[in-house]
């Protein structure tokens, strides 16, 4: 396609196995034959909670009244991306600050409005180890980078579509979860564990992220892509 000779195509998704790693540990994904060629076709069974892998959550995870999966409008699925690249410095208890995105918009302009949003910890390289990517303390509570309420509040003033983060969740520390009371309160959706993002463009680049259409869904994988310019001085 004639769109896409100056674009390259990144693959921002995790492939689903019965390994991947999950909030709660247990993966609960099965993918189970029910026929084989013999029979005229291969056919699959497929068993997993809905917010499994890459994944979006819609408003109504979180909001009583919030919009389902289904009802998230295609134009705010088709945005421009806002990498905040904290890859170099963001340990296990490391949050996405207010003063990072500070940063970025004096280096890069203003968070676009209707634009995706990624927090690219460096975090998906423990992905393969879902132990590591847990990373589950004594205490029995999982330390991975996430997001700071103050930055999640910010963003709201720049009107944007979502977030995405490569770690479990944008909320670890506080039980309370308060970026996703934030985003979903206010209509705007979440992706979790974003695959690689390290090719991906401060600003300058496109993200492709369908979720499986479920009416009155909460949660569902999603297939995103990135699309990033091939000459590119972002």
């Amino acid at each position: 396609m004639q769109i896409l000779n100056n674009l390259k195509i990144v693959d921002l998704t995790h492939p689903l196995n019965s390994n991947v790693p999950t909030w709660n540990g247990s993966c609960g994904f099965s993918l189970e034959s029910k026929s084989e060629p013999d029979h005229m076709f291969r056919v699959h069974q497929v068993k997993m909670h809905a917010g499994i892998g890459t994944h979006m959550d819609a408003p109504c995870h979180r909001i009583k009244g919030g919009a389902s999966i289904s009802e998230i409008p295609l134009e705010h699925l088709i945005v421009p991306i806002c990498l905040i690249d904290v890859s170099e410095k963001a340990g296990a208890d490391y949050e996405v600050s207010l003063q990072d995105i500070e940063e970025y918009e004096k280096k890069h302009g203003l968070i676009l409005k209707n634009s995706l949003v990624i927090a690219y910890t460096g975090w998906n390289r423990f992905w393969q180890n879902p132990s590591a990517y847990r990373n589950v303390d004594p205490s029995g509570h999982m330390q991975f980078p996430a997001l700071s309420a103050h930055a999640a509040e910010f963003l709201l003033k720049r009107n944007i579509a979502g977030i995405g983060i490569d770690t479990l969740s944008p909320d670890c520390a506080d039980p309370t979860f308060p970026v996703h009371r934030t985003l979903l309160a206010a209509g705007k959706y979440i992706i979790e564990n974003i695959a690689d993002c390290s090719e991906i463009t401060p600003k300058g680049s496109y993200a492709i992220a369908f979720p499986m259409r479920i009416e009155e869904g909460t949660e569902s994988p999603v297939r995103i892509a990135g699309l990033v310019p091939i000459h590119s001085n972002l």
